[in-house]
């Protein structure tokens, strides 16, 4: 494996793109011929973009950012996750295998393992370490993903292919580079540097470490996060007055922020994209992606939308400055592969894992219905419930992600049957407020459904994995937060984002028809005209392709 050593070279190249060129108002010229084939393929996977946000606030983007992939690219406002319980990380691994978490394994962000008898993560693995922080942590890997991904398929045909998978969150990393990657990046937020796990390399390569070097999580947390307008034209005593609340313009003190998360404040603001665009970057200048022909695969995960979505309305001031600035990241990384690999020579696809819903106060004011859901009140009540009427016993193990684990052994033994078991459970769960469904496991275990929210449910379930009861929400409600645990599980209640696609052969058009995301792995494979992964479901979109 070539690697560069040359930190100096690379912080000139990222730091000088920066600079927006006056081309980007001139028609698009090609100096090289179009190949064959693309030589790099850059994915892009931004959490919670809602597709409305391109009608709503078009003339606010830059010409080199998302308006140049609609003007110049092909756009779908109507992909679909067709699929119940959307995260991040479950919909990563479903963007790459092209098939759903019934199939891939990946149901949440960490399921309980009967095992065990614990939740486990969705990327934990023992018997590797995290690489660029002491050697005795345990690390991450791929191996609960059951399905092959896109990079595995390409690095099948072809061994010299690079796959490289960048995020600030490791499940994103690990699950959109697959099992056969060359390597998954994302950021330790306790020491705020990239690290990777030793399930795909013996020590961080020497040009990682001098990105971790240049210390930029500390410098990006030194600024204070002030809309973009007023950070560019307003002057320092502006600023004074956001920061006192004198003047209508939000502040937010990132140095506080860093005292209170550590480095996983990053996660929380525009700054973690940046920072993410600059890795990205370093990766692909450093690991020469792109420069032969032999495909390489880059996936790319912007996050910081994410984390937001959680505090702040779809529509508000935060939100929209975190995705104008995210345009301008995407404009100069556009820029960057136009100047480093050509784009020419670049099959770049941009969409999101689950749009950002609305909050619950946003529903309060327009009298629409909504509510918290109180999963620890409800186990404990079906606790006690059982007690009564089975006698007292542990009869639930756990409670992961919107699902009940029934103990199968306690069951069994008192010779009750566990289909039994698990009705009484779904229609002791239905009766609280805010339960739309409460489904026993064994109807996705011998029915099939073709159609409706139960088809989707059944898309979701794994029978090696899922629980014995699974509970969906009524529109506009959600898991009431106890603890951190309960961030990561909430599921997203919309299934529509946005799909791009620029560069290389692509024509620009809008795609008119509904998508699903699970299309776009079948869609790559046929531009590299290989055999998509096993057990894909998706069809390539025929309309790119022609």
């Amino acid at each position: 494996m070539t690697i560069k050593n040359t930190c100096l070279s690379f912080l000139i190249i990222t730091f000088s793109f920066l600079k927006v060129s006056a081309q980007f108002n001139q028609p698009e010229t090609k100096s090289q011929p179009t190949p064959k084939q693309p030589k790099l393929i850059v994915g892009i996977v931004i959490d919670h973009l809602r597709s409305d946000y391109f009608d709503k606030y078009s003339h606010l983007f830059s010409e080199g950012g998302f308006n140049k992939l609609i003007k110049n690219g092909a756009f779908s406002n109507d992909t679909e996750y067709n699929y119940a319980y959307s995260q991040s990380g479950v919909d990563q691994a479903t963007i790459y295998t092209g098939t759903p978490p019934a199939y891939h394994g990946i149901i949440s962000h960490a399921w309980f393992d009967r095992i065990s008898e614990s939740s486990e993560s969705s990327t934990y693995d023992k018997r590797y370490r995290k690489l660029g922080i002491a050697d005795t942590v345990i690390s991450k890997s791929p191996h609960k993903l059951m399905a092959p991904t896109l990079g595995d398929i390409m690095k099948l045909n072809n061994p010299k292919s690079r796959v490289i998978g960048v995020s600030l969150n490791n499940e994103s990393a690990i699950f959109s580079a697959g099992h056969a990657a060359d390597a998954a990046y994302w950021l330790d937020g306790i020491q705020g540097k990239f690290i990777s796990s030793s399930y795909y390399q013996n020590t961080l390569f020497n040009w990682v470490n001098d990105f971790n070097a240049t210390d930029l999580p500390n410098k990006y947390l030194e600024k204070a996060w002030v809309p973009k307008d007023l950070e560019d034209n307003g002057s320092s005593t502006d600023i004074i007055k956001a920061k006192l609340n004198l003047i209508d313009q939000f502040y937010y003190d990132l140095k506080k922020e860093k005292k209170k998360l550590g480095y996983y404040a990053l996660k929380n603001y525009p700054a973690g994209n940046l920072l993410i665009k600059d890795f990205a970057v370093a990766t692909i200048i450093n690991e020469n992606l792109g420069k032969d022909d032999d495909c390489d695969l880059i996936t790319i995960n912007f996050s910081c939308l994410g984390n937001n979505h959680r505090v702040f309305s779809p529509y508000s001031p935060e939100m929209l400055d975190c995705v104008t600035r995210l345009d301008k990241n995407i404009e100069d990384l556009i820029t960057f592969l136009d100047e480093q690999v050509g784009m020419e020579n670049v099959l770049l696809f941009v969409t999101s894992d689950q749009p950002a819903s609305f909050l619950q106060s946003d529903l309060e004011k327009q009298h629409i219905p909504h509510g918290y859901f109180s999963s620890y009140n409800a186990v404990a009540l079906l606790k006690s419930y059982f007690n009564i009427t089975y006698g007292a016993g542990q009869w639930i193990l756990g409670y992961d992600s919107q699902q009940i684990f029934l103990n199968h052994k306690l069951i069994e033994d008192s010779k009750r049957s566990i289909e039994d078991v698990q009705i009484k459970a779904a229609k002791f769960l239905v009766q609280f407020s805010g339960v739309a469904k409460a489904i026993p496991a064994h109807h996705f275990i011998q029915s099939n459904y073709s159609h409706g929210i139960m088809n989707k449910i059944q898309r979701s379930f794994n029978h090696k994995r899922s629980g014995d009861v699974l509970i969906t929400l009524q529109p506009g409600w959600v898991n009431q937060i106890k603890d951190e645990r309960d961030l990561v599980a909430q599921y997203s209640q919309s299934r529509r984002v946005p799909l791009f696609w620029y560069g290389w052969k692509i024509k620009n058009q809008e795609l008119n028809q509904q998508l699903d995301i699970e299309d776009i792995v079948p869609t790559l494979s046929s531009f590299l005209k290989i055999t998509p992964p096993s057990g894909c479901q998706g069809k390539p979109i025929e309309v790119l392709i022609d």
